[in-house]
């Protein structure tokens, strides 16, 4: 176990979290892709006033807007009952920043995605949160940076609209030293920030016809000439409504709902794409290495079957030896053991005398300790004992040079 699992681990004992390897599985996951978040542990109150210390991942995310990359600051929130329970999201602009409010992100900075509202802790994890906030941040900031309180620093540099940090040594944000794109504002103003509208604006409606030099008159006829003469010389333009319009209209509102929509689904479908690709790719490796162990496994048993075979022969041919044994009658001990030559049988008796003085000795000293033998009878008996050891060893050794056997 790494030190950081170390670590991850007292963190979730410390939050009390009732599911801790489905938890830390789904943290180490997302860290291995967002490097830049640290997972601690921060208070956080609910609406109902319950407060509770739960585990948080706060750091920065890198979301590419506009060809330049930028840090945005955000800190998950993860409960107790994690992955079972939707995670909370924030983004957390510094003191020079502000939150661009929209359908992603309310006022309180808290993040809305339908991934969070439809969550499902089979198909859904932080990963895939993460990697739809980048998408949805790329697509929408959310947070600007606050205009320049000098108006003179702002005039001061060329193109301040477009860098309100130009003017200062150091950006309060650090852009992506890792990115290829130049150096940009750590986030982008809200003077250069620009989004078409929804609808087309008036006088470039191409369905809503102009003013014509020809305007129709209602109050001409016929029949009152002098009405007529009266207002000839007020024209109004023919600018009704007509049904038509109002069907183009509604047609093109729906289709922008629903190519936002549709959006918004393809968004969310390509981040579970590439969380079930990340999850293939751990499945397939974690096969390789369950195919390896299942090889070594399959060695192991053959190994243990053979050997398993060889003790049921020795264990045969010992029962054998030992039904022999039983029928043979007046069997000596000298004749259980069988010697292939002289040589052997004299190295055995050697050996076998040793081992019985060796023993002798031992039993000398323990009645010596208890006083049960005298002191001259001890010493006596020893060196008797000793210089017969002596003999019997060179002997054997002799003998054992003589067989070329190692002594």
């Amino acid at each position: 176990m790494s030190f950081n699992e170390r670590i991850l681990n007292d963190l979730l004992t410390k939050c009390s979290c009732k599911y801790k390897d489905s938890t830390k599985r789904d943290i180490l996951g997302a860290l291995s892709y967002f490097k830049d978040l640290l997972p601690k542990s921060d208070r956080y109150a609910y609406p109902t006033g319950i407060v509770k210390e739960l585990v948080c991942l706060s750091g920065t995310i890198p979301v590419n807007f506009r060809n330049a990359v930028y840090n945005i600051p955000v800190q998950i929130f993860l409960s107790d009952t994690h992955p079972y329970e939707a995670p909370i999201a924030y983004v957390r602009p510094t003191p020079e920043m502000s939150i661009n409010v929209s359908e992603t992100v309310d006022s309180s900075g808290r993040v809305r995605l339908p991934c969070l509202t439809e969550w499902n802790h089979q198909n859904s994890d932080l990963y895939m949160l993460l990697n739809l906030m980048t998408i949805k941040f790329s697509e929408q900031t959310p947070l600007f940076s606050k205009p320049a309180r000098n108006p003179a620093m702002a005039s001061a540099s060329t193109g301040a609209i477009n860098r309100p940090y130009a003017t200062s040594s150091t950006p309060p944000y650090p852009t992506d030293t890792r990115s290829s794109f130049p150096v940009t504002p750590p986030y982008p103003t809200a003077s250069v920030m620009s989004y078409p509208a929804p609808y087309p604006a008036a006088n470039t409606n191409p369905y809503y016809p102009m003013p014509t030099a020809h305007a129709y008159n209602p109050m001409k006829s016929a029949s009152n000439p002098s009405m007529s003469q009266a207002t000839a010389r007020v024209s109004y333009p023919d600018d009704t409504i007509k049904p038509e319009h109002y069907r183009m209209s509604l047609i093109s509102a729906v289709q922008d709902k629903i190519r936002k929509k549709f959006k918004d689904m393809c968004d969310e479908k390509l981040a579970e794409i590439d969380s079930l690709k990340r999850v293939n790719y751990d499945l397939e490796s974690s096969q390789v290495n369950l195919n390896t162990l299942i090889k070594e496994a399959e060695n192991e048993c053959l190994n243990i079957q053979s050997l398993t075979d060889e003790l049921r022969k020795k264990t045969n041919e010992l029962n054998e030896s030992l039904k022999q044994m039983k029928h043979r009658d007046n069997t000596s001990e000298e004749d259980a053991v069988v010697t292939p030559t002289p040589l052997y049988r004299q190295m055995l008796q050697l050996y076998a005398e040793e081992m019985a003085i060796q023993d002798l000795l031992f039993f000398l000293s323990e009645g010596f300790t208890h006083k049960t033998i005298g002191t001259d009878n001890f010493l006596q008996q020893i060196r008797y004992l000793s210089r017969k050891q002596f003999y019997l060893r060179a002997t054997l050794n002799k003998a054992r040079e003589q067989a070329a056997l190692p002594l």
